[in-house]
């Protein structure tokens, strides 16, 4: 088939024919063109969706759970729902005889389709009356078609939406990469990042950066004991426990790994850092959640390590953590269920 007969066949599609004679030469030149022998599928009920079918010689069969459904010709496409409804074939397509297909991706949708009202409003009416017999399909595809329609009515303002709204969702996507999923705090990546910034911040003012590193007093005993659902659960009321300790926006809790969790305070000395751990450290133990299998408490209780240095350009973060860490052991050295700031003493007691 060639040039001329392909623009001739795309005039006589709905949804294309609106287009100019420049952009649809352009969408030939882009789009990839797919050529089915008789009974090869296209694609199964169920495959991941990511490009719509317009037919421009030969015959499909659409069919779902094996009986036929309906029969696609020239003029016509199918797959169209993977772009605008949902991403998971509904039904599956093979060739009746040699086909020749032109594949359109999301991207050809909004660089060619979108811009074009008529275009738009065309593929709107073919699918509107395709949903009509499938009420869930139906309500999805309204509220694609509604966000279509409202994309028509802002007109220029179309573009400057999409990218808006591209940006609040990478924005989003890069907030929830940066969270531990069971407990809702940073995770070690976030953590990282947020170390280096303050310490450089830090470094530059001249002010202290304390960092609280912690961890659940013989915890494998209670996994071991109780389980680890229950496990999951002592972690996140713990991480809830740090979370409400916190007053400042720019103190961050996080999970360092397993059931240990640090907390990094700008602009707070020693004192500070201590006293905030041993208010953790107290309202850990106020829970009174049982554990059996502790060789401290009866209950849950948690062990701190508290460093602080005043930063500068020849010292990297990874001594306060080195500290801190050095400062924990020291803890659990001591009987586990306190506080150490960076020495061999335990700065307060068991309670």
């Amino acid at each position: 088939m060639d040039l001329e007969e392909k623009l001739k066949r795309c005039r006589e599609i709905d949804f294309l024919a609106p287009l100019g004679e420049e952009s649809l030469r352009r969408l030939l030149g882009e789009a990839r063109e797919v050529v089915l022998e008789a009974g090869e599928v296209l694609f199964h009920e169920g495959d991941a969706g990511q490009a719509m079918y317009v037919v421009l010689a030969g015959e499909l069969l659409v069919y779902k759970a094996e009986a036929p459904i309906a029969q696609s010709g020239p003029g016509t496409y199918v797959g169209e729902m993977a772009l605008v409804e949902s991403r998971v074939r509904s039904a599956s397509v093979k060739a009746i005889q040699s086909a020749t297909l032109l594949e359109l991706t999301e991207d050809h949708f909004r660089g060619f389709v979108v811009p074009n009202a008529d275009a738009l409003l065309a593929i709107m009416r073919t699918l509107s009356l395709r949903s009509r017999n499938d009420l869930a399909t139906l309500d999805s595809s309204f509220k694609r078609l509604k966000e279509y329609s409202e994309e028509i009515e802002r007109a220029n303002q179309n573009l400057q939406e999409a990218r808006q709204q591209l940006m609040r969702t990478n924005r989003e996507l890069e907030r929830l990469s940066t969270l531990d999923t069971l407990t809702g705090l940073a995770n070690r990546r976030r953590f990282d990042v947020s170390l280096r910034s303050e310490w450089r911040r830090a470094a530059r003012d001249n002010h202290p950066l304390s960092l609280i590193l912690c961890d659940i007093d013989c915890f494998k005993g209670y996994n071991d004991t109780y389980g680890h659902p229950a496990g999951d659960e002592v972690l996140v009321r713990v991480a809830d426990a740090i979370r409400d300790s916190l007053r400042r926006p720019a103190d961050l809790a996080a999970r360092y790994g397993g059931e240990e969790f640090i907390v990094i305070l700008a602009n707070t000395d020693s004192a500070g850092a201590v006293a905030l751990a041993e208010k953790i450290r107290e309202g850990v133990e106020a829970m009174r959640i049982r554990h059996e299998a502790s060789t401290v408490s009866e209950w849950v209780t948690v062990s701190f390590g508290v460093a602080t240095i005043v930063p500068d350009p020849d010292r990297e973060p990874e001594e306060l953590i080195d500290r801190a860490d050095r400062a924990l052991y020291t803890a659990k050295e001591s009987g586990r269920n306190r506080v150490c700031a960076g020495g061999p003493r335990p700065v307060s007691r068991e309670a």
